[in-house]
């Protein structure tokens, strides 16, 4: 068989030529069109005159490339920054130069299992996955054509990714399987598969965008529901000086929506609005504190409906930062800020 042949042919040509230059021939087979025939798939160099052994040709019609991958890249498979994790996961030694670099390989494929095992470092990575789908999709929106079917596998491959992450686990088989191994997965949205399917079976472009934004949108409420739920911290836990610190500085810029919306100017009050929204955002995370939503309200006829939630917004800010302990800088009178300053 051509596979026993190469892999025979590789083994070797190690053994005989470049004994001090490869630490490993490593076996990895499903991507392959045949997984269950054990063939050579990379090697580990450890000089540059191993890494010149790579290969890329076609023997009687079957393309094979045998490439490289130095200590330094697996370790990044091993901690999960690489893409395939299959490639080091469902990997299997054919030849070790010496017993210390097997041990080295299969500590690295268990550092990897543990990292998949961690249900906080996998969210990091399942949120990971989701924003890039997002990022594909914002492309696949501008783009025609087969553009668009490549845009939208893609967007099913990192969605794909995020749900089986949350499951602790990855695809054996990369993107080409995703649906049958998600199918042995415990957890995976209610109707993930059956727009997945509509989406890959899609004709019409635009049916194809819309669908990508509804299968987005169910992950995004998958991972929201399965986020950890958060401890909320006592003040004296939390630095509410911070927190007065933040609103001393973020003080003008309630004003201006105020200003803006007295003096009715619709376009001032949403780019502030904007800017507000995106700091108590972050702040409100930071602190705990339940989100405040300004935007929502945003009315260019009735600017009067957002001032007077970033008025709330700026009394429940004040609020917590006085119960939390902090102290902000505020001064009635020239006076009282020059016997204080």
């Amino acid at each position: 068989m051509k596979d026993t042949f190469i892999t025979n042919w590789v083994i070797d040509t190690v053994k005989e030529k470049y004994a001090d230059d490869i630490a490993l021939v490593v076996s990895h087979t499903t991507l392959r069109i045949d997984p269950d025939r054990p063939a050579v798939s990379y090697f580990v160099p450890i000089t540059r005159r191993g890494e010149e052994f790579a290969r890329t040709f076609i023997l009687e019609g079957i393309g094979y490339d045998i490439w490289g991958i130095p200590w330094e890249r697996l370790e990044r498979f091993a901690g999960l920054k690489e893409y395939n994790i299959t490639v080091l996961a469902d990997s299997e030694i054919l030849y070790a130069r010496t017993d210390a670099d097997r041990a080295r390989f299969e500590e690295l494929k268990k550092r990897q299992a543990d990292h998949l095992a961690d249900r906080a470092l996998m969210r990091v990575h399942a949120l990971e996955a989701y924003g890039q789908a997002k990022n594909i999709y914002l492309e696949m929106l501008f783009a025609s054509g087969g553009d668009v079917k490549v845009g939208a596998g893609y967007v099913l491959d990192y969605l794909a990714r995020a749900v089986a992450f949350s499951n602790n686990s990855y695809f054996r088989k990369s993107q080409t399987d995703q649906l049958r191994e998600l199918a042995d997965m415990p957890d995976v949205p209610e109707g993930f598969a059956a727009l997945y399917s509509d989406i890959f079976f899609e004709k019409d472009q635009e049916r194809q965008k819309r669908d990508c934004h509804r299968l987005i949108c169910l992950t995004r409420d998958y991972l929201d529901q399965r986020a950890p739920a958060r401890k909320d911290a006592s003040p004296a836990e939390q630095n509410y000086q911070d927190l007065a610190d933040w609103y001393g500085e973020l003080s003008y810029t309630f004003l201006r929506i105020r200003h803006y919306t007295d003096a009715g100017d619709p376009v001032r009050v949403y780019m502030w609005g904007i800017y507000l929204q995106s700091e108590l955002n972050q702040v409100c995370m930071d602190f705990g504190i339940e989100k405040m939503d300004l935007m929502s309200c945003f009315d260019a006829q009735n600017l009067s409906l957002i001032a007077e939630r970033a008025n709330e917004a700026e009394r429940l800010i004040r609020t917590a930062i006085t119960r939390g302990g902090g102290i902000i800088h505020e001064y009635a009178s020239r006076e009282e800020f020059l016997n204080e300053v």
